[in-house]
């Protein structure tokens, strides 16, 4: 294995300028939204610049939602930016994802959503064919799949996962053979083989156990299946989060999942990663500095917090103020409104109450630097730093102590809780630690981490 290095970028969601984007038809949709839409093709440029600017490091690969959602013209704004970076002298390897076919795409004009021309998803291989297909060591045509050799020594296993298109988010039995062959074939011929996926392979953190889109659909099975074949390595997307994840399976085998931040949202991250001859993977960070756009005299990072700050604080003031907006966040207004009274109640506590109050009502000493921090400010950025990663509440922090505290104090009521729902689900058969792992990561390397990989087992 040479030294090689390439950049991963995903979920970059580009919506192309020629379409309409203003009106309250965009605004209504902006604000449900982590990532930008509007800001995408200036975020892209810049991004690309930031990259291109690297002489040294000529390979980028790309896991999926390269686009929207799914419109034709948005894959050719896209994919004249890859020709540009190519004409740069980078090499790009990509797979497709959800949203690159056609999803009711549509433009926006004042009060109205209008439809598009859709890209369908059996063009996509051939639209892109230049970036990973072609030249591909093998492919799986039936799920746009391949393997391409990005050095000496070094292969890609580049696995599509769109799974069924609808609830199926993984693997087909038939591309798991194939999977495993390739591998089996990289290391006989002294290869060292990654994967990369869209959706995460493994659940980054203890929530995204309930959320299913969060991981591969038997993520468990693909694990220890690729784990066991002499995979230790994969980098994913999808869920717009910093994070590095470590399985291992019955066998003793490691696979670390390296999740990565949408480009185009909070934390609008993307990565470096350096493979040595040593088997050691150096993985850093880097956020785009700015991009030509009105971001209210802010600065890029803090446009791309304000932007998922409001994501969460709607749905904190929804319950509050416009239950129907609430309930409508998750499926659609309720019929059955009894729960409109305590939903409301809550949302309208959660306006006013800080630290220190939430401490008196449940008789407990809140450290005076954040006594008067709002519950709800508090709340939106715990949620924050769950995507943005390093989480930095850790067992001694003022938060950390004030959440365990609170925590302590419920668990008459959280304990009943978990003897009904731990017994279906373990995650939940201790939920003071299930909650308090959410707000704190001692290992603090979301961002920058240095991974050994078994890279000397397979060099010839």
């Amino acid at each position: 294995m040479e030294n090689l290095s390439f950049y991963l970028v995903t979920d970059t969601h580009y919506y192309d300028s020629s379409f309409k984007r203003t009106g309250r038809a965009y605004e209504e949709r902006s604000r449900t939204d982590q990532k930008c839409v509007a800001e995408t093709p200036a975020i892209i440029d810049a991004g690309f610049e930031q990259i291109a600017a690297d002489r040294d490091t000529n390979i980028i690969l790309i896991p999926g939602d390269l686009v929207y959602r799914g419109e034709y013209q948005s894959h050719v704004g896209f994919r004249e930016r890859l020709y540009k970076l190519r004409e740069q002298g980078k090499k790009i390897y990509l797979i497709t994802a959800r949203h690159d076919y056609a999803e009711d795409p549509v433009e926006f004009d004042g009060d109205q959503t209008i439809p598009v021309p859709g890209m369908q998803r059996e063009e996509l291989r051939d639209f892109y064919r230049e970036f990973g297909f072609d030249g591909a060591v093998s492919e799986h045509r039936e799920s746009m799949s391949y393997v391409a050799q990005l050095g000496k020594g070094v292969r890609l296993l580049a696995l599509n996962c769109d799974g069924d298109c609808k609830d199926f988010k993984g693997i087909w039995d038939d591309q798991m053979a194939w999977a495993l062959r390739q591998i089996e074939e990289a290391h006989q011929s002294g290869n060292y083989i990654f994967a990369m996926t869209h959706y995460p392979l493994l659940p980054f953190s203890p929530v995204m156990n309930f959320i299913g889109d969060a991981k591969l659909t038997d993520w468990e099975t693909v694990a220890n299946k690729l784990a066991d074949a002499g995979v230790d390595l994969i980098f994913t997307g999808h869920m717009h989060a910093q994070a590095v994840t470590e399985y291992v399976t019955e066998k003793g085998n490691t696979i670390t999942d390296v999740q990565t931040g949408s480009f185009v949202g909070c934390p609008c991250a993307y990565r470096k990663v350096t493979f040595t001859d040593r088997g050691t993977v150096d993985i850093k960070s880097y956020t785009i500095e700015d991009f030509d756009y009105d971001k209210g005299g802010r600065t890029a990072q803090e446009y791309f917090q304000w932007r998922f700050d409001r994501l969460i604080t709607d749905i904190i003031d929804a319950m509050a103020y416009d239950f129907d907006t609430f309930t409508g966040r998750f499926g659609g207004p309720e019929k059955n409104k009894k729960l409109k009274i305590p939903v409301t109640i809550i949302g309208k506590v959660l306006q006013k109450l800080t630290l220190k109050k939430l401490g008196r009502l449940l008789w407990f000493k809140v450290d005076q630097s954040v006594a008067d921090r709002l519950v709800k400010d508090v709340g939106v950025e715990l949620v924050r730093n769950v995507f943005v990663g390093n989480e930095p509440y850790v067992p001694g922090t003022p938060i950390y102590e004030t959440m365990a505290k609170m925590l302590r104090r419920l668990h008459p009521i959280t304990h009943i809780i978990e003897k009904k729902a731990g017994t279906k689900n373990p995650v939940l058969a201790d939920i003071d630690t299930f909650a308090l792992s959410m707000i704190g990561d001692e290992k603090q390397r979301d961002y920058d981490a240095k991974i050994m990989v078994n890279a000397s087992d397979y060099r010839k």
